[in-house]
């Protein structure tokens, strides 16, 4: 049963609580301004340490979503849920620092709050609490599965990082193609969707997970694409953003580099013109770059990418090891995540 509010299931809602606890428990008690620059990006920053994990610990609950639905215990799987919780936040606050964003999640980002000299510091701090996290949050696991999960997380760590190295080059450059806008979130955004369903089936004895990090990827794709669409295309009141952020400064997503690679005449022309030629652009020009998009087809492109790939993460859905009421939770999120508003 799905939370259709949301678009989280219910048994991945239930995990989550799970999982806030225990990051809430594990940071609650460190001193010094490092800890206190965590303990805000992570929502605990009353003076008690007390307060609400901020984000939906998607890629975390998952992983004890797997491990349930594999015949696993999903208190074995905490631990490595924690760290991976930990890895993505590290991203967030570094990815701020990239983007000189001064907001995260409806308030100050840690760099506006603090700069981003000590804003990186913060980043460094929660990548390595996050590998910490693994050895000293103690459930009883065994050695060899930690051992497994700890070069697991590892190398999926750094596909991420090296997507975002992809994702600031190609922020740079107008030769970008489709193919490597699909490398560059293959790492950037599929590592960390993958990585949920790879710890799942470790803690919970599972020895081929290829499917399921298969469909973790592939949900990956789906991700990014739609949220591709809704930085041009979506309703402010809904995404909660303004859908002309990502065209006033000139992000090379999806649909950009769609219509760069398939355009033709003056729509291409114009496109490329205030796209890779201006420093700025102001609300009219950002229109016409909305309009060249739609003129070329890259909205409609758009969807169909995202459509295509969530069948085929259906697919390999269905040959996975997952309990029957978890493919039924999964089919509904997929889906949700297809056609969200935010």
């Amino acid at each position: 049963m799905t939370d259709h509010e949301e678009g989280i299931p219910e048994r991945v809602e239930k995990h989550r609580k799970t999982v806030a606890r225990t990051i809430r428990d594990y940071v609650r008690d460190r001193d010094g301004r490092l800890h206190e620059m965590i303990r805000y990006h992570l929502g605990f920053e009353a003076a008690d340490g007390s307060g609400e994990l901020k984000g939906k610990a998607i890629r975390s609950s998952l992983a004890l979503f797997t491990a349930d639905a594999l015949g696993g215990d999903p208190e074995e799987v905490l631990p490595a849920a924690v760290s991976l919780e930990l890895i993505h936040n590290f991203s967030l606050v570094h990815d701020d620092i990239q983007d000189d964003a001064g907001k995260r999640r409806g308030r100050a980002s840690v760099q506006k709050k603090w700069g981003p000299d000590q804003a990186i510091n913060a980043g460094d701090g929660l990548k390595d609490l996050s590998t910490l996290a693994l050895i000293e949050i103690g459930n009883g696991t065994s050695p060899e599965k930690n051992l497994t999960a700890l070069d697991a997380l590892g190398n999926y760590s750094l596909r991420m990082i090296q997507g975002q190295v992809g994702d600031l080059y190609y922020a740079e450059r107008e030769e970008a193609d489709v193919d490597g806008y699909l490398e560059m979130i293959e790492n950037k955004t599929c590592a960390l969707l993958e990585a949920p369903f790879h710890l799942g089936a470790i803690y919970s004895g599972l020895e081929d997970a290829g499917r399921l990090i298969s469909f973790g990827k592939l949900l990956g794709y789906v991700y990014q694409i739609r949220d591709d669409w809704l930085g041009i295309w979506g309703e402010p009141e809904k995404s909660g953003k303004s859908v002309d952020s990502d065209l006033v400064e000139k992000k090379m997503s999806f649909p950009v580099v769609y219509a760069v690679q398939n355009g033709e005449g003056r729509p291409l022309e114009r496109l490329q013109e205030l796209y890779f030629q201006n420093d700025v652009l102001g609300d009219s020009e950002v229109e016409e770059v909305r309009l060249a998009l739609e003129e070329i087809g890259a909205r409609r492109a758009t969807n169909s990418w995202a459509e295509e790939y969530w069948q085929e993460a259906r697919k390999e859905l269905k040959k996975t090891d997952l309990a029957k009421w978890a493919k039924s939770d999964l089919e509904d999120f997929g889906t949700f995540l297809l056609n969200r508003k935010k």
